[in-house]
């Protein structure tokens, strides 16, 4: 039997993860694990959950069962493995035709391998299948600085042009993001950052789908204490929905540092920033753009903001072929007391590509309550809206002129540890024994 693209990524980023973390489990069996069950039970409001021109609102009540799964070697405390499979139903007060169970799925997973003192492994995967409906969670993480690792056991964020589901897509779709990260330290001043990327779309209704890979290798050079210069070249090749292939090179180079307004050293303030050019070999999009990563973070007692901006050749999430694309961003997250922490988050980007030109925008700010050890509340809105300028009819996937939708939403988590221990929660993780 022959399989499909979209299910030969499937399989191969899911054999990759699990050979893995079968090698380090070899390494590690006197480990542990760890296991949690959650139950989330949600209220929405939502002014245009099919996010066209024509709204329809509705009153969705939600269903989401969340199954996770950590691993930790003995002796620590801090996962090394992380997965979390959460399907969801959905209950509509006006479109009836709508409820479901199982139209909406996502399934993320994480772990990092520490091979030696020098050499450090990350991969990550995350699947998600959409229904019809535009509703819940928008956008999500974006993409780390080039030259970091992500958390142990996290799941690597993706930029915009790979999370416009929510914006541009008609119909279910089932997308699938795998990354694997590699680190080297060559010496006290060296080292090597390797990276490969496989991810695809596929339009369960509109048909077609979009595939990319992409590898790439970087160079840091540690100059002085708080200067890390580094440069980086890598492709990708991506087949469009047009069905149309596309050779990307990318080149850039910069420097990741502390300092303030002043140029002195401050540890709670980082800044990174590097820019080149992007060459597209093929004749699907624009052939050369500018190649700019620039990202911001800043560190309180209580609180953090993340700001930057991102450009480069992309995928255009079926729409068209390569995009040249700018997103601006933002996300600020703040502990107010013990148990009540908030956050506000904006994302504006520009898609260029050769035949249709779009923006989107994403605010969204929100309130969490940790009732207990197993209880919390969670409050959210956020608002969203799409520009499709010229040649926006060319395509099934946008309408010409702007749309805009708002939804808020109320939830309540509750929390069950499962292994080592049965019962209720005892805190924001499982304890991995």
């Amino acid at each position: 039997m022959k399989l499909s693209s979209k299910k030969r990524g499937i399989c191969f980023s899911g054999v990759v993860l699990f050979q893995l973390f079968s090698i380090a489990f070899v390494d590690y069996a006197g480990a542990g694990f760890a296991s949690r069950f959650s139950l989330t039970l949600g209220e929405e409001y939502n002014d245009n959950i099919f996010f066209e021109k024509s709204k329809e609102h509705d009153f969705i009540t939600s269903i989401r069962p969340t199954f996770s799964l950590l691993y930790a070697p003995t002796g620590q405390t801090t996962p090394i493995f992380t997965a979390d499979l959460a399907p969801e139903g959905q209950i509509f007060a006006r479109h009836s035709e709508e409820t479901n169970f199982g139209d909406n799925i996502t399934f993320n997973s994480g772990y990092t391998y520490y091979h030696s003192p020098l050499l450090t492994i990350h991969a990550s995967d995350s699947l998600r299948r959409r229904g019809t409906s535009r509703t819940g969670e928008f956008g999500g993480p974006g993409a780390l600085p080039p030259t970091s690792l992500p958390p142990p056991g996290g799941v690597v964020g993706q930029p915009s042009s790979r999370r416009l589901g929510d914006f541009v897509a008609n119909g279910a779709e089932l997308s699938n993001q795998f990354s694997l990260r590699g680190a080297y330290i060559y010496d006290p001043t060296i080292s090597l950052v390797g990276d490969y990327g496989l991810g695809f779309t596929s339009f369960l209704d509109r048909g077609g789908n979009e595939i990319s890979h992409k590898i790439g290798v970087r160079g840091v050079y540690k100059w002085k204490e708080e200067h890390n210069l580094n440069f980086g070249y890598g492709v990708e090749i991506i087949k469009s929905r047009n069905g149309k292939y596309n050779l990307v090179h990318n080149i850039d180079g910069g420097d990741d540092f502390f300092s303030t307004i002043k140029i002195q050293l401050d540890p709670t303030l980082t800044i990174s920033a590097m820019t080149g050019i992007a060459v597209n070999a093929g004749g699907n999009g624009p052939p050369i753009a500018n190649r700019t990563n620039v990202t911001v973070t800043k560190l309180w007692e209580r609180a953090s903001l993340n700001l930057g901006v991102n450009k480069g050749l992309t995928p255009s999430f079926g729409v068209a072929g390569i995009s040249d694309t700018t997103t601006f961003f933002t996300n600020f997250n703040a502990r107010l007391t013990e148990f009540i922490t908030g956050f506000a988050k904006v994302e504006y980007s520009l898609f260029d590509t050769k035949d249709v030109n779009f923006n989107t925008f994403l605010a969204s700010t929100g309130l969490q309550y940790q009732i207990n050890s197993w209880l919390a509340s969670n409050l959210q809105y956020s608002h969203r809206w799409r520009d499709g300028g010229s040649g926006a009819s060319s395509t099934d996937l946008l309408t010409r002129g702007k749309i805009n939708g708002n939804n808020i939403a109320l939830s309540l988590t509750t929390s069950f540890d499962i292994w080592p221990n049965l019962g209720l929660a005892r805190g924001s993780a499982p304890a991995v024994r």
